[in-house]
């Protein structure tokens, strides 16, 4: 089949609602077959045919000519796109040969008359491009990998939570840009993470990129901007014992080095950074500032950076676990751009150097070059009104943001307000039969229930379907027609259903969650030393020690009895 036929002919280019009208001038007999057409703009001989068919019946009006139609109605594609992209923000993404799937099967169930593949039970690739280009709002994109833990982490109540103590230090410290910081880690390696595109001989399997390893060290990198787009000169942390000052040749201006045994960051090195950093901001009691930071161990379980920051004035916010890919200015508008420039330098630096390799005595030079393209104020700026942070937006995200976490939402069940009057239920019986029904499986390519021939009955409101619906786990209440579907049969959800996870009564072990809060508030002070107390109580009073004890005293007493 022509995908990109060109139509060559005016036939079929008269409006529908011109054609209705002149129909109407006809059958009401104010006006012949001829004047009609003129009147209207539309042809005769087109203008007789369609009379002759609402008078026998037929009311249907088609100004495109050819026999080939599409598969589904336009009301029925614009669902099929709704329901693409709404499965999209849930991160649930289809891919091609899915939704290719997903339309046999719609065709089969609703009885459309169709020409897709009857063998492979799949629509063809012809409909899958009519069906792009009808709709140029959707297009085939490569997604980007989220862990569960973020879908889970980054949810309205969370993200609204921050906002709130956000807007409570700006309306208690009335701070300015040049005071908001966001600081983060990063790590860079002697083999550099992303790889850009490179132009090469068509049809060729494998791609080659030289790098100076196949694994190569990491070394930590702190970085610091505020919302005014200034840059705190980084900090890198090289794996080793020793520091030499070779490490920093050709660094960035300003920039500062530590060493550890593993180039990580700790909690001594962050109290180190954190030194430098009150004397570059400038922070005071009288004139505070902000940092916003993760919620990693060496930042919220730091006492002493704590205690010292009420001294000396620094407000530390932590973000909620999880969530930083979202409202962290680093990540969200920073990091990528460091990255690809920094596979650039590495790149270049290779060719430059023939027959060397990349080791972390040439780190600063080559972090240099990409630090100096990626630390614009333009970033730093659009990279804190992203996040909605400066200018403050606390609804900088709308309901459709958060739609990747409704997959694991529990639905609150208030068991004294469902049974204290039948009136109420009688009202509101679709909100009621919603809480009560069973949260449907995960992810299926077909649920068996649509396969069966179950005729589809009307819903009723009322009590008595609201206990069947309480009690009765069938597959084949999910086959129940929709009232807002324009599907005749089955929609997509009822093929391929929206995943949701059951409600599961589960006991799970008690353990400390990550949570965002004012680091430098005194509840939250009070709250770390008191588990520091508890840490050393538990170290000093051991159980094993006193058994081992009670053990020798025992077998020393047996032997003096002996």
């Amino acid at each position: 089949m022509v995908r990109t036929y060109k139509k060559k002919s005016s036939r079929g280019s008269w409006s529908v609602e011109n054609m209705k009208h002149a129909i109407d001038a006809v059958l009401s007999k104010s006006a012949g077959y001829r004047k009609a057409a003129q009147m209207h703009g539309v042809p005769q001989t087109t203008l007789e045919r369609h009379v002759a068919k609402i008078r026998k019946g037929e009311v249907s009006l088609n100004s495109t000519p050819g026999n080939f139609k599409p598969v589904f109605s336009k009301q029925e594609e614009e669902e099929l796109v709704r329901y693409v992209k709404d499965m999209e923000k849930r991160l649930f993404g289809l891919t091609t040969v899915v939704l290719r799937k997903l339309a046999y099967q719609l065709a089969e169930k609703n009885g459309k008359t169709h020409n897709f593949n009857h063998v492979k039970k799949i629509a063809g690739i012809d409909w899958l491009k009519g069906f792009m280009k009808r709709h140029p709002d959707l297009s085939i994109r490569r997604p980007e990998a989220t862990s569960a833990a973020q879908t889970m982490g980054f949810n309205k109540v969370t993200v609204n939570k921050f906002y709130s103590l956000l807007g409570e230090v700006y309306d208690k410290y009335n701070l300015t840009p040049d005071r908001i910081y966001n600081c983060d880690e990063t790590g860079i390696s002697c083999v550099s993470k992303t790889k850009s595109k490179i132009i090469a001989e068509k049809g060729r399997k494998q791609v080659g990129s030289l790098s100076s390893a196949e694994r190569g060290q990491t070394v930590t990198v702190e970085i610091c901007f505020n919302a005014a787009g200034t840059y705190m000169p980084p900090m890198l942390i090289f794996p080793r014992q020793r520091m030499k000052q070779e490490l920093l040749d050709r660094a960035p201006p300003g920039t500062t080095a530590e060493c550890n045994a593993r180039g990580w960051m700790t909690t001594e090195t962050f109290m180190s950074w954190f030194q430098r950093f009150v004397i570059f901001s400038g922070a005071s009691i009288t004139k505070p500032v902000l940092l916003l930071l993760d919620g990693h161990v060496t930042h919220t379980q730091n006492i002493e950076v704590i205690e010292n920051a009420r001294k000396n004035g620094v407000v530390m916010l932590c973000f909620p676990p999880h969530c930083t890919h979202r409202l962290q200015p680093l990540d969200v508008g920073f990091m990528k751009p460091l990255s690809v420039y920094y596979d650039h330098a590495c790149s270049n630096w290779l060719r430059s150097h023939p027959g060397r390799i990349i080791t972390t005595f040439q780190i600063s030079e080559i972090f240099a070059d990409a630090y100096i393209q990626a630390a614009t104020m333009c970033t730093a700026i659009n990279a804190f009104k992203k996040c909605g942070i400066w200018p403050f937006n606390q609804n900088n995200f709308t309901d459709s943001d958060f739609l990747a976490a409704s997959t694991t939402d529990i639905p609150i069940t208030n068991y004294e307000t469902e049974t204290t009057s039948s009136t109420a239920d009688i009202q509101q019986p679709s909100s009621t039969v919603n809480n009560q029904q069973p949260l449907p499986p995960p992810l299926e390519p077909i649920l068996p229930a649509v396969h069966q021939e179950t005729p589809i009955s009307e819903p009723q409101s009322g009590p008595s379907m609201q206990q069947e619906n309480s009690v009765s786990r069938s597959p084949i209440r999910r086959v129940c027609r929709d009232l807002t579907t324009s599907f005749e049969n089955a929609s997509p959800k009822d093929i391929l259903p929206i995943p949701t996870v059951e409600q599961r009564n589960q006991t799970r072990k008690n353990y400390r969650r990550g949570k965002t809060v004012v680091l430098t508030s005194t509840p939250y002070k009070n709250e770390l030393e008191e588990r520091e107390q508890l840490k050393r109580t538990k170290k000093c009073s051991s159980p094993t020690d006193h058994g081992y004890k009670k053990k020798l005293n025992e077998t020393e007493d047996s032997k003096s009895s002996l």
